[in-house]
């Protein structure tokens, strides 16, 4: 019989294979061309994106309620049936409405894990005393499931030379163990606590607590917004800077792939990074390399200069790591999960503003204007919001 700390030991291993498992997302080579092999003009794709982002955004904040009410190991197992079903009705469909389906399914698998996976790992290290190991440990998560999305990749763009339809068929059976292994973990004690005793805290007061009342996280999570903001915007200008830049379109799949080797070994070292150079220093080279990284890629363009997007990468992986660990500690154990929640949904919205701006930029100037003018917005909203987050003294009074 296992002690209750041999069972929440164990759900440190158990979250590194549910996220391998979660990142073997086979068709991220290949699903424009998928949609348009079924007919789907370019429009309609946005306009499924479109409708999937409204759904995430409207369920973010709830399904983070959800993991710290009803669990989160019930949360993750959520993922596990709606990521199933979505790669399913892919495999079948064939027409507009069927991966309209498909995307809402996957939306929702993405909402649930969102804030559960950090949150269970979190309270399982508290419940150990190992709250201070959570940049590694967390780090090491998402090492993991940057190197089975570089790997997926790869494998996927082979499948979908054979057929297009096979790498939703190939992530099925992956999916189907989220299932099981989900409903595997151990639920922290202090947590178990507080849903047994039924203490759940109304929403909208822990939405309202978080962003007004709480200085600390207020000005984390609107930091977080504007750094994952400008890294989320940048994909959607790799392809178009590749073809400026000379690369030949054979090579881009090996460049995402380093891509995701970069943003892997960033969460990997993570906890080290941060311990050398410091909370306050961590935080002002998030934006700065940030916006360095829009400006060389507008202002030095060869063949090799998508170098400058690793940049992106390890800001990526850097800040997924600490900025999480920073909302942790300044969160409480019981609404977790929620706050994380809330920080996600306020980085989408922000996401959701700001795209259309980096779009009108691009068709009014050239892309390399467009990117420099970015970098320049980037660096005087970043220095703008760490104003206040300096003088709430939330970094120095993370402990």
């Amino acid at each position: 019989m296992k002690t209750n700390s041999e069972k929440l030991e164990a759900n440190i291993w158990k979250i590194y294979i549910f996220e391998v498992l979660y990142s073997l997302m086979f068709f991220t080579p290949i699903i424009v061309l998928f949609f348009q092999n079924n007919g789907l003009s370019l429009a309609e794709i946005m306009l499924i994106q479109s409708m999937s982002s409204i759904v995430w955004i409207a369920l973010e904040i709830p399904s983070g309620y959800f993991a710290d009410v009803v669990g989160r190991k019930k949360s993750l197992m959520m993922t596990g049936i709606f990521s199933t079903f979505s790669m399913f009705t892919f495999a079948v469909g064939n027409n507009f409405y069927y991966f309209l389906v498909a995307n809402l399914l996957w939306a929702l698998a993405g909402v649930f894990i969102s804030g559960a996976d950090s949150a269970l790992i979190y309270d399982t290290l508290k419940d150990l005393k190992r709250e201070d190991s959570y940049k590694k440990i967390w780090g090491n998560t998402l090492f993991y499931y940057a190197i089975g999305t570089a790997i997926a990749s790869i494998l996927g763009g082979f499948l979908g030379q054979i057929n297009f339809r096979y790498p939703f068929l190939a992530m099925l059976p992956f999916y189907l163990l989220l299932i099981p292994l989900a409903l595997s973990f151990h639920e922290p004690k202090r947590h178990e606590i507080l849903a047994n005793k039924k203490l759940a805290h109304d929403l909208f007061k822990s939405i309202k607590n978080t962003i007004f009342h709480n200085k600390k996280l207020r000005w984390l999570i609107l930091y977080s917004a504007v750094v994952t903001s400008a890294i989320n915007i940048v994909y959607y200008l790799y392809q178009p800077y590749f073809k400026i830049s000379g690369l030949d379109v054979v090579y881009f799949g090996i460049v995402f792939a380093g891509f995701n080797i970069i943003q892997a070994l960033s969460s990997k070292y993570a906890h080290r990074i941060e311990s050398k150079i410091g909370q306050n220093f961590s935080l002002i080279i998030l934006f700065i390399l940030t916006s360095f990284s829009y400006i060389l890629m507008g202002k030095i363009i060869f063949i090799f200069s998508f170098v400058f997007a690793f940049l992106f990468q390890f800001v990526k992986g850097f800040s997924s790591v600490v900025i999480s660990d920073y909302v942790n500690k300044v969160a409480d154990s019981n609404i977790r999960a929620t706050v994380i929640s809330v920080k996600s949904f306020i980085e989408k919205i922000c996401y959701a503003i700001v795209i259309p701006v980096i779009g009108w930029l691009v068709d009014v100037y050239t892309l390399p204007q467009a990117l420099i003018i970015t970098g320049i917005i980037i660096l005087i909203t970043g220095g703008f919001v760490m104003i206040p987050l300096r003088k709430s003294r939330a970094v120095m009074q993370i402990t």
